[in-house]
């Protein structure tokens, strides 16, 4: 199965003006995710890890300087800007969010990403508390990508089946290492009155308009024998980006995470992924039953490559795979339109920074 990429460059007026809000602009693209059917496995779903690499077209609300400060009330977590052009109801959609606010100026939080739960005029309550970014941050609103604006609405066969329940249709789920929780969704063709987006979690109101967050990884589970694709079209996220790793010291934890690089330009070397620190990165170890382990999944072969950080044992040092093939495990370049699964051994949570994306190439 194929893998492409194509990278358009457009106007990339990066006008980030402190103390003024400003459109910002970015390159855009567009990607293609193959999605294996069952027709080669005999099996009953065949598996995809992907996701969206991009992030909506169009302009981002940036702004920054001294009309930025941070705070909490009783609403929550919050960052104001005098100089903010939204009102009340801005940038969220009823109930449910709809975008993120990230942070672009140096310091500890770049590239740090939070949902916008609710917004005033001139304020925006946010999920995570970004005070540590200091007065005078810059910071851009992305929009993020739904149910029906990702995958369609209805989707194509080609994108993803529907059918009356879950068990025929094909799902899209998404994990939550927290709570160790799969959130699981699927199109529901015309019956017995229903069709449309659904969603197995009672919570979520609205399937269709449901937001993925730029940082999640995608379990695509098709059930169709032949192969299809998503193409996915919008604009690469400059800069690099912060990424949670939930930890756990009591239990092995789950992350699937988006790669967030669009191009392949990937590999577990300049992932940053190991910082020779195992509260900062993953935990190195003389074997991957001890390891922390990252998980790369090959969906045309249906098989994951497992990666860990070998500390020097017997003379051996460094990157390693469980595939004798990988000759090269450092510089494995981990396909951009796949997901990394991080197995994250006993170990409290730690934040990846993700290097930019090397749009030059």
């Amino acid at each position: 199965m194929k893998l492409t990429y194509s990278l358009i460059l457009a106007v990339a007026s990066c006008g980030m003006a402190l103390g003024a809000a400003t459109a910002y602009t970015t390159p855009v693209g567009y990607m293609t995710i193959p999605l294996p059917g069952t027709g080669i496995s005999g099996e009953t779903q065949a598996l995809q890890l992907g996701n969206q690499g991009l992030l909506p077209s169009g302009p981002a609300y940036a702004s920054g300087g001294t009309s930025v400060t941070f705070g909490s009330d009783i609403n929550g977590h919050y960052l104001q800007d005098t100089t903010g052009t939204w009102t009340a109801g801005t940038y969220v959609n009823g109930s449910q969010v709809s975008h993120l606010v990230e942070i672009t100026s140096a310091g500890s939080l770049l590239g740090a990403m939070t949902w916008i739960k609710s917004s005033d005029t001139q304020k925006l309550y946010l999920t995570d508390d970004l005070s540590a970014a200091g007065a005078g941050a810059s910071y851009r609103v992305w929009p993020a990508f739904t149910m029906s604006s990702l995958f369609g609405n209805p989707p194509t066969s080609s994108v993803l089946g529907t059918a009356a329940d879950p068990a025929t249709a094909d799902d899209v789920e998404i994990y939550d290492p927290v709570a160790d929780k799969y959130t699981l969704f699927y199109y529901r063709a015309a019956s017995k009155g229903l069709q449309g987006w659904q969603c197995d979690d009672a919570g979520v109101t609205s399937p269709a308009t449901y937001a993925i967050h730029p940082n999640d990884g995608l379990v695509i589970l098709r059930k169709q024998s032949a192969d299809g694709s998503l193409v996915v079209s919008g604009s690469v996220k400059s800069g690099q980006t912060m990424v949670r790793v939930d930890g756990d010291v009591s239990r092995t934890t789950l992350n699937i995470l988006a790669n967030q690089i669009p191009v392949d330009q990937l590999t577990p070397s300049n992932s940053g992924l190991y910082t020779g620190n195992g509260t900062t990165g993953l935990q190195a170890a003389a074997d991957p039953a001890t390891a922390d382990n990252l998980l790369i999944f090959d969906a045309a072969s249906n098989a994951y490559k497992l990666f860990y950080y070998r500390i020097a044992s017997k003379g051996l040092q460094g990157w390693q795979c469980d595939d004798s093939n990988v000759t090269d495990p450092a510089n494995y370049v981990i396909p951009a339109t796949g997901a990394l699964l991080i197995q994250r051994k006993s170990a409290a949570s730690f934040n990846w920074t993700v290097p930019a994306v090397n749009i030059a190439q």
